[in-house]
């Protein structure tokens, strides 16, 4: 943990610690999905680190329903080992594992000239809410139209 915790600490950039204390409470929660935290190393070395985990989407008011839904990030690589594939290798496998779960999307908050290259799409084109360019949706089945007006987990 010492590890990624490291690793995510120095992608960010940050002094604040916010990304590696939200890894430590997934990893801590019962949201926790072992087989989609994926590391990537180069060399022997660890140089990123991807989180999936689960989460519930949301009424207008806030109230959780019951539709589960897998959830990307954070995701961290090394500043040395950036632009390099890292981040890409680690998503496409974490999409493939998602594949064979029953959850009908990935969602997340992200840079919207990054993910849709891996086939995220933007939230709203779903009916989905927030209306952000940042909120995205990765499809595990053909039909959202059961979670019209929901919120993505934030």
């Amino acid at each position: 943990m010492a590890a990624i915790a490291r690793i995510t600490r120095l992608a960010f950039d940050k002094t604040s610690g916010e990304e590696v204390e939200m890894v430590a409470r997934i990893r801590a929660s019962p949201e926790f999905i072992p087989e989609l935290s994926l590391v990537a190393e180069v060399n022997g070395q660890l140089v990123g680190h991807l989180l999936i985990s689960l989460e519930t989407l949301r009424h207008a008011d806030g109230q959780p329903t019951d539709h589960a839904v897998l959830m990307l990030g954070p995701l961290s690589v090394l500043p040395a080992f950036q632009r390099q594939g890292v981040g890409g290798a680690l998503i496409r496998r974490g999409l493939s594992i998602c594949h064979r779960r029953p959850e009908p999307m990935v969602t997340l908050f992200g840079h919207s000239d990054y993910y849709p290259r891996f086939g995220f799409r933007f939230a709203r084109e779903f009916g989905l809410l927030p209306d952000w360019d940042a909120a995205m949706v990765y499809l595990l089945q053909d039909d959202l139209s059961a979670f019209r007006g929901l919120h993505l987990p934030e």
